[in-house]
């Protein structure tokens, strides 16, 4: 079932290319239009998936240059913005303050607003470190390096994220920000022209297409899994002479480009994503709880370890927030939309029920080798 589920997930390209565009508008202001738009996010995800088809080595030494300077561009915009601030973020009485409410807000039985929907909706760009465990086969020491790596994460998320979403809040009103949904307009504010362009190309669109780049990598690399194991056709993980997979690659390609073509909104194509992760979500919960049953001397020497209560209780909030997102994202799109991704969930899961009845599933693991 997660096989086919996961293939729900190639969509999420759409998002990271369309934001981009919307970026660069906000920069070349003759590409905001519809067809610029459409064009510039056609361009990325061609770009990268080019990249992609050229090997692990080439996305690798792409990424790390995009994340250097995309963590100094943002860290350099959040500390000047800070010291800059002037308008009362923290004053909960200010008019300007939770115009939305607290909760959820409703329009025709679509969720459109309130602080909870925003978080649920911001949840998508804080767990993209969950897919570190892909490259559990490619690293040195997974069993150091990939904890490491997702735990040095979540710190750096918070002073990123929320010294950036100060400096923005701190320097403008809502007023000067206007329909602009970017940091276009706050940057401009604070480097001026040439400035803000630098900011713009190294910070949110570095941010977002290294995003891209390593989606193609890291989702490929799973699905590629399945089609070893079985779960799909072997024909379907061909790997070139660099080991990329080549006809994976390609169909994520072609299912990002759809979004973009229809000219989707950034947050719509969000939901989507979320509801597809949450699914998948649903799936892992009884592989979590079965886990130390099935690994029980790893189980025993994890520097994770703990008492089954606590192990048990935090699946069941990890669940609880899944289903959450799941019903927030189920509720944030049309009637059409929202039955259509049913649909296609039903689809999958029962696709997956049936190619594990049919059996020649041979399951490979990478990390638990001594």
């Amino acid at each position: 079932m997660y096989a086919f589920t996961f293939l729900l997930n190639t969509i999420g390209n759409a998002l990271f290319g369309r934001a981009a565009a919307a970026y660069i508008g906000d920069v070349i202001p003759f590409l905001r239009g519809s067809v610029g738009q459409i064009a510039l996010g056609v361009g990325l995800l061609t770009f990268f998936y080019i990249i992609n088809l050229r090997g692990i080595d080439m996305m690798a030494s792409a990424q790390k240059l995009m994340t250097w300077v995309l963590i100094a561009a943002l860290f350099i915009f959040a500390v000047a913005g800070i010291i800059k601030m002037k308008e009362p973020i923290f004053d909960f009485t200010h008019h300007e303050f939770l115009t939305q409410g607290w909760g959820l807000n409703f329009t025709d039985g679509q969720i459109t607003g309130g602080f909870f929907g925003a978080v649920l909706l911001f949840v998508y760009s804080c767990n993209g470190y969950y897919f570190t465990i892909t490259y559990g086969r490619d690293s040195k020491n997974a069993k150091r390096d990939i904890p490491k790596a997702m735990l040095a994460t979540v710190p750096t998320l918070i002073i990123l994220y929320v010294g950036v979403a100060m400096a923005a809040a701190g320097m403008m009103t809502l007023e000067e920000y206007g329909t602009s949904t970017t940091l276009v307009f706050a940057a401009q504010k604070l480097f001026g022209n040439l400035g803000a362009t630098l900011f713009v190309i190294g910070g949110p669109i570095m941010a977002l297409l290294s995003t891209l780049n390593s989606t193609y990598a890291n989702f490929s690399i799973q699905i590629g899994q399945s089609c070893k194991d079985g779960w799909l056709p072997s024909s379907f993980g061909t790997q070139n002479d660099k080991g990329s997979y080549t006809k994976i690659l390609t169909f994520m390609y072609i299912v990002s480009l759809i979004p973009i073509l229809l000219n989707l909104s950034i947050t719509l194509i969000t939901n989507m994503m979320q509801l597809a992760i949450a699914a998948l979500a649903f799936l892992n919960i009884p592989a979590w709880l079965n886990m130390p049953k099935m690994y029980p001397k790893e189980w025993a020497k994890s520097k994770f370890h703990m008492p089954s209560g606590l192990y048990k209780f935090i699946i069941f909030i990890s669940f609880l927030s899944y289903l959450i997102t799941f019903l927030k994202s189920l509720f944030s799109m049309n009637m059409t939309m929202r039955l259509g991704a049913l649909v296609i969930i039903i689809v999958c899961v029962i696709l997956g029920i049936y190619r594990a009845r049919k059996g020649n599933i041979t399951l490979h693991t990478s990390v638990w080798t001594e």
